[in-house]
């Protein structure tokens, strides 16, 4: 079961025709409900909402609604607990960054960065816009309308749109920037016939990271180093995970005798640990080894310390968030009621966020970090 998908209300103003407007962030509380059972439910009391990152040093984006069929808003936790509100035009947070700055967009198009306790609006005349990703200089990833059609990826910072390269009649779009200035993203077409191509853009230079020898290549991850991870076609056309670092792209279920048309690679860190789902299992892929973590679920996501998150499923107990760390997987309590969850991220600490839903409604979840 899947929880629902909302659009975002929008309310027009004056001032984004300026295409820069900034505006006070309200500090209108979403409070944290403590749990007995050893986690924070973030959603407002009789409403909905739902976490979509978690940064390394513990910022939570997410949106929330006060009641359910409600109007969403952006939100920002805080790794001390103070959580906010990112309104006033029913924003919809994407990605925040260790500085606590947070990026998204709204459903009318227009895209919105929080800083410092202002919201500021990007817009593009004629363009619709949205804001994907963050590192922590400020430096901001995203996509427009381009003139011709399709998506333009782009960069911002401090007021300046670079468009990312990208060949004549093909559409660009970001998926991650890291504290290089690097991104990852993809090139693909306006129709299903133009594959999909993994690139990352650096010091102005775009790098197709090729294929295992087929014609797709889709990104999912991005690390520190530059590495990334994703899944690419083979020349027999099958599906594969992979790893790509230093100019080369390595099948990471080469050698293991496996051979899974739905494995995928969901995240990584800079220390080349790799982290996904074969044969429906999550997995972590560490010097070269491929560890099942667990008989049924998957692997979402890995912090710089090697610590991993996902779900566990089994035959004899409900799903469950999960976290892994020195050989030893922890189920995490669900709220009363849960019929389905999911791991957004873990932070450096352990603090582990997602989702859960409780009947049709979504549920924002944070896990705290287990004491050392």
């Amino acid at each position: 079961m899947a929880a629902r998908v909302r659009r975002f209300a929008y309310a027009a103003t004056l001032t984004l025709l300026l295409g820069v407007a900034a505006l006070p962030v309200p500090a209108t509380a979403v409070p944290a409900r403590p749990s007995p059972g050893g986690y924070l439910d973030l959603t407002p009391r009789g409403g909905e909402s739902r976490a979509v990152r978690i940064s390394s040093a513990g910022y939570v984006a997410g949106n929330a609604a006060p009641v359910p069929d409600g109007t969403f808003t952006g939100f920002l936790r805080s790794p001390s607990g103070v959580t906010r509100a990112l309104g006033p035009l029913g924003p919809h947070a994407q990605a925040v960054n260790d500085r606590g700055d947070a990026v998204g967009c709204t459903a009318g198009g227009i895209g919105l960065y929080w800083h410092g306790g202002t919201l500021t609006y990007l817009t593009r005349p004629g363009r619709s816009t949205c804001l994907y990703a963050i590192n922590d200089a400020g430096r901001i990833a995203g996509a427009s309308a381009a003139p011709g059609g399709g998506e333009q990826a782009f960069v911002w910072q401090d007021g300046r749109y670079t468009d990312l390269a990208t060949p004549a009649g093909l559409a660009s779009a970001p998926i991650a920037i890291n504290d290089r200035g690097q991104v990852l993203g993809r090139l693909f077409g306006t129709t299903s016939s133009v594959p999909v191509r993994a690139v990352r853009w650096s010091g102005g230079t775009r790098t197709d990271l090729g294929t295992l020898g087929g014609t797709q290549a889709i990104p999912t991850a991005l690390a520190e180093d530059g590495s990334a991870v994703g899944t690419s076609t083979d020349a027999a056309g099958r599906s594969r995970p992979f790893r790509w670092s230093g100019g080369r792209m390595t099948d990471l279920l080469a050698g293991t005798g496996v051979d899974d048309p739905d494995a995928y690679a969901a995240g990584l860190n800079a220390a080349g640990d790799v982290v996904g789902t074969v044969t429906n299992r999550p997995v972590l892929w560490r010097g070269g080894t491929l560890t099942y973590l667990a008989d049924a679920g998957e692997a979402t996501a890995v912090n710089a310390g090697g610590a991993v998150t996902g779900v566990v499923r089994g035959p004899d107990a409900a799903p469950a968030v999960f976290r892994w760390e020195n050989g030893s997987l922890t189920r995490l309590p669900n709220p009363p009621g849960a019929t389905y969850c999911y791991a957004v991220g873990i932070d450096d600490r352990g603090t582990v966020v997602g989702n859960v839903a409780l009947g049709d409604v979504n549920h924002a979840v944070l896990w705290r970090a287990q004491p050392k």
